[in-house]
C-alpha cells in the first residue's frame, strides 16, 4: 500500500470523527438553524438609510434569530416595544439583550448598542408574530432610552 494513501485516508478518517464529535455536541435548535438577520445601509431618495434583510422572517419554534449590524458609521439597537409580555412569554434573551420597563407594567427586550460586526440574539419559545425596530442615537443606557427608530422588521414563529 502506499504511504501517501495511507495519510490520506487516516487524516480523512480522523477529520470525519472529529466532526461528528463536534456536531454532536453543539446546541440544538429548531433543525440546528439559527435565522440571521442582516442590518445594513441602503440608498433612498434622502440619501442613505438602514434597511434589514430580510425584513420580514418565518421561523418555527426554537429557531434563533441573530441580528448582525453591517453599517460602519452607526452604532444601533434592536428593540421590541409591542405586545411585550407576550414577547416576554414567548422568547429567551440569548446574547446581547436585556430586559427594559417601557410603561409601567410593560416591558420587553432591548439590545445594547451594535457597532459594526456587533450581534444580538434572541430564542423564540412560542409561536406569535413580533414587529422590531432598529434605533439609534438614543442615550447610552436603556432607562428612558428614546432611540430614533430608523427601520421596523417582523419575526413569524410558528
Amino acid at each position: 500500500m502506499n504511504i501517501k494513501k495511507s495519510r490520506f485516508k487516516t487524516t480523512a478518517v480522523l477529520f470525519l470523527v472529529s466532526a461528528v464529535l463536534l456536531l454532536g455536541s453543539s446546541p440544538v435548535y429548531a433543525g440546528d438553524m439559527c435565522q440571521i438577520i442582516r442590518i445594513d445601509e441602503g440608498k433612498g431618495a434622502g440619501g442613505s438609510r438602514l434597511e434589514i434583510f430580510p425584513e420580514k422572517v418565518t421561523v418555527p419554534v426554537g429557531t434563533c434569530t441573530v441580528w448582525i449590524n453591517w453599517v460602519q458609521t452607526k452604532e444601533v439597537r434592536v428593540s421590541f416595544r409591542e405586545d411585550a409580555k407576550v414577547c416576554m412569554l414567548s422568547s429567551e434573551a440569548s446574547q446581547g439583550f436585556e430586559e427594559i420597563e417601557l410603561k409601567p407594567g410593560e416591558s420587553c427586550y432591548i439590545s445594547e448598542k451594535l457597532p459594526r460586526g456587533k450581534t444580538a440574539s434572541l430564542v423564540w419559545t412560542k409561536p406569535g408574530i413580533f414587529k422590531y425596530h432598529l434605533e439609534g442615537e438614543g442615550s447610552a443606557s436603556t432607562e428612558g432610552y428614546s432611540g430614533k427608530m430608523l427601520a421596523t422588521g417582523v419575526i413569524e414563529v410558528k
